[in-house]
């Protein structure tokens, strides 16, 4: 019926911002050090921790999402130790068991609920749960939260900062994956970079670039240097070292300048309010968690996704929600246009 696909299920379709681009053809016309000892390298570390009001912190530019998480993990996390986190983190779900690979044997320790965050209380019992019997029990070595969530709302100041005193009292490091971070600050006005992170006690950051606008660009931040040390320790092992790392920091220079990071953030984010808006006007779908970010999760029919699909409307199947009904993912970018959405809305009323 119509030809036209419209990808709307993940925010990595999307393309690369031209302030991005831009810099990556600057990058190239630039001859300097190799292996991140780059003039590029160094001027992104200057503007992280001036955006992060923080001197002392360590950085490295990464490719990859779950080279990322897993590398960060595993300054802290031992072949013999564990990492909680909730049951549907990306590190658990998604990663391919990369954070057990890049740890040599580390065990992720997980913690269910409808919430789809930990909350400090399941985090105290899952201690107590593990620490009960004390015979050949794995050493939790930290804690790993995902900003956002991965049903797409955040973490308030104040649950983190719960999550965390209960790390200090339990000498845990805090690992934050923020492969949407961005989304999740610029929802919570008023709160900066460092507020949202070490100052509550996040010990390091997995900060994704790559699906709010850049090509290939993530960013561990460690507020701890002594887990900066353990980093640089593995990093060529697990074979991330980049020769020319001059190019994902070219990239992140580009999407920190003048607030761009925040600027794609929002237009996402806009458009999904507007996204959720237009389809809970169906009563075949039923939105399922606030939306506070660029993701909006839906429960339909079977029926109803197969009647989506055939309008080639190509959002992400998430979950069985019981025999009858799916959970399906619909994902703005800082491309979404509001045009976009009205297409989509348009082709579903032929059905709904």
């Amino acid at each position: 019926m119509y030809k036209e696909k419209i990808l709307i299920g993940t925010d990595t379709t999307s393309g690369v911002a031209p302030q991005i681009l831009d810099a990556i053809a600057e990058a190239s016309n630039i001859k300097t050090l190799p292996y991140g000892n780059d003039i590029i390298t160094e001027k992104c570390k200057n503007v992280v921790k001036k955006i992060f009001e923080k001197s002392d912190l360590e950085i490295i530019p990464m490719v990859s999402g779950t080279a990322s998480n897993s590398l960060a993990l595993s300054s802290f996390l031992r072949s013999y130790g564990s990492v909680i986190c909730h049951s549907d983190a990306h590190i658990n779900k998604d990663e391919g068991g990369a954070p057990e690979f890049f740890s040599c044997g580390g065990k992720l320790l997980t913690i269910s609920n409808s919430l789809g965050r930990i909350k400090a209380q399941d985090l105290l019992n899952k201690i107590d749960e593990i620490s009960f019997k004390r015979k050949s029990r794995p050493l939790i070595s930290g804690v790993s939260i995902t900003q956002l969530a991965e049903n797409g709302t955040f973490y308030k100041l104040d649950e983190i900062d719960a999550i965390s005193e209960i790390c200090k009292k339990n000498n845990l490091y805090l690992h934050m994956d923020g492969a949407r971070f961005s989304n999740a600050l610029v929802s919570q006005e008023l709160i900066s970079p460092a507020e949202a992170t070490w100052k509550v006690g996040v010990d390091c950051l997995s900060l994704g670039a790559t699906k709010n606008g850049a090509m290939a660009a993530e960013l561990i931040i460690f507020f701890n240097k002594t887990l900066a040390s353990e980093a640089q320790n593995l990093i060529k092992q697990t074979g991330h070292v980049l020769s020319k790392t001059r190019f994902v920091s070219a990239q992140l220079n580009a999407w920190f300048k003048d607030d761009l990071w925040l600027e794609l953030a929002k237009l996402a984010n806009k458009n999904a309010l507007y996204l959720r808006n237009q389809l809970s006007e169906f009563k075949e779908f039923k939105i399922l968690y606030p939306t506070q970010g660029n993701e909006v999760f839906v429960k339909m029919s079977n029926l109803s996704y197969e009647n989506i699909l055939r309008l080639n409307i190509i959002p992400n199947l998430w979950n069985q929600f019981d025999t009858d009904h799916l959970v399906v993912r619909f994902v703005t970018s800082f491309e979404t246009t509001k045009c976009q959405i009205d297409k989509i809305i348009e082709r579903l009323k032929t059905y709904f």
